[in-house]
């Protein structure tokens, strides 16, 4: 990453305290993208004790302005689509414009770790790896109806608010790149994990839409869908490999390295596409 080829760029990481997010978020700035970051936590990296050993620093945006360029967090809901719009009018104040968005909040979980009371051990530390989040256990006939808005929200309605919000600045500069996050569960249809697999269908879906109405403003929208990707959150799945076809789990930099395809001139002519990140687990023929 020594060319420094996002220098001069702003991109809004959604979700980027840690995890994925956090991948994504010092991919860009070490191609020299000054970051601001939009998480529901921005000490999120706390609670998982594999995300925590990961941190180089308090937290990532002190991570990000150690590579050398300007960082700003901003803890928000983006469920709620004025607190959303709000957030991103404060990055455009303080960072003048956004030409990344990566829409990467989001998860199958109907409660976060740190929204629970004594998570961890007895002492009520957090960092108990893989039993914190409680994920969702719907399915398509049958789902709990904070469930379905819980998820639902947290990935499809946080997704399209982000979207809604840097478009307009996006189409006044007459430029841009959106990158939204869906996942295999959205691809291939399962009896389980309902409803996550459906918002990230719908994700694809909707991003096929807004490349059709954005495209001739010069701003291109794409989306990822990886598969089993290693993260404090869902915890080691080294076991799952010989279902891989590369026969390992992913990893957070085989994800930061489509984004930043996507981000950069070399996807320029590619829009309105869903790249599947799994090792050749699925078979889309």
């Amino acid at each position: 990453m020594s060319e420094k080829k996002l220098a001069g760029k702003v991109a809004v990481i959604t979700g980027g305290a840690r995890g994925l997010g956090r991948g994504y978020a010092l991919r860009l700035a070490g191609l020299g993208a000054d970051i601001a970051i939009i998480d529901r936590n921005l000490k999120a990296a706390d609670v998982y004790d594999f995300e925590k050993q990961l941190m180089t620093a308090a937290d990532v945006t002190e991570e990000l302005r150690s590579l050398g360029v300007r960082a700003m967090g901003i803890e928000a809901d983006l469920t709620d689509r004025v607190v959303t719009e709000k957030a991103v009018a404060e990055v455009i104040d303080a960072m003048g414009h956004i030409d990344i968005a990566i829409c990467n909040a989001g998860g199958g979980t109907v409660t976060f770790a740190d929204e629970r009371e004594s998570v961890g051990s007895e002492s009520g530390e957090p960092g108990v790896e893989g039993t914190g989040d409680i994920s969702t256990t719907g399915t398509p006939s049958d789902c709990d109806q904070d469930m379905l808005l819980r998820v639902l929200d947290c990935n499809l309605m946080s997704c399209m608010y982000t979207c809604m919000a840097v478009a307009p600045f996006m189409k006044r500069q007459k430029s841009g790149k959106i990158v939204t996050v869906s996942s295999t569960a959205g691809i291939d249809a399962s009896a389980w994990y309902h409803p996550y697999g459906v918002a990230k269908a719908a994700i694809v879906h909707y991003t096929r839409s807004l490349a059709q109405e954005l495209g001739p403003y010069n701003i291109n929208v794409n989306s990822i869908a990886p598969g089993i990707i290693r993260t404090g959150r869902l915890g080691d799945r080294s076991h799952t490999a010989n279902q891989i076809a590369l026969r390992r789990e992913g990893t957070i930099e085989d994800c930061a390295k489509v984004v930043e395809f996507l981000v950069t001139d070399l996807s320029d002519y590619v829009t309105g596409k869903t790249i599947t990140i799994d090792g050749g687990q699925s078979d889309h023929r």
